[in-house]
């Protein structure tokens, strides 16, 4: 199945700790088709002092099913280090599934497509740097969401 996941990480070495997820998950069968470049941002919906955010887009292709993909995910970024002490708190990595193509989802701990991706900028910016043309759940395209937004998060976009 086709499916696009947003990395962050704002802890420790985060250039690192994404290379090692994108590893991770390509040894767990994830293939990774096309990947953004890093997106430097700043943190959004917290309420303490936290460090900017690196955060990428990938698309891949995975010959599970989508729990198993979240599964996965949830491996990942465990082996990396991640906690959750407390809603948006800090992290060592963080990946979310935005879309799986032709599979919606509206479970506890599942939610396919991703309910906030249309509003984040360090969702769409690397998502449209990779897939322009996708359709998202609005009926338009990632660079016509883009294109539509502030920039604000978006602190620098660093080449690999």
């Amino acid at each position: 199945m086709r499916c696009f996941l947003c990395l962050g990480s704002n802890v420790g070495r985060r250039e690192d700790h994404i290379a090692r997820a994108l590893s991770l998950l390509n040894d767990r069968g994830l293939k990774i088709i096309r990947s953004s470049r890093l997106y430097e941002t700043k943190p959004v919906e917290v309420n303490d002092e936290q460090e900017n955010y690196l955060n990428m887009v990938v698309e891949g292709s995975f010959g599970g099913g989508a729990f198993d993909l979240l599964d996965i995910c949830r491996e990942v970024e465990r082996s990396l280090g991640r906690t959750r002490p407390y809603r948006h708190a800090p992290r060592t990595m963080d990946i979310d599934i935005l879309l799986i193509e032709g599979i919606e989802i509206m479970d506890e701990h599942l939610t396919v497509p991703h309910p906030l991706m249309e509003e984040r900028a360090f969702v769409l910016y690397p998502l449209a740097e990779i897939a322009p043309d996708l359709i998202l759940p609005s009926g338009r395209t990632a660079s016509d969401v883009k294109n539509g937004m502030k920039d604000d998060e978006i602190v620098v976009i660093l080449d690999r």
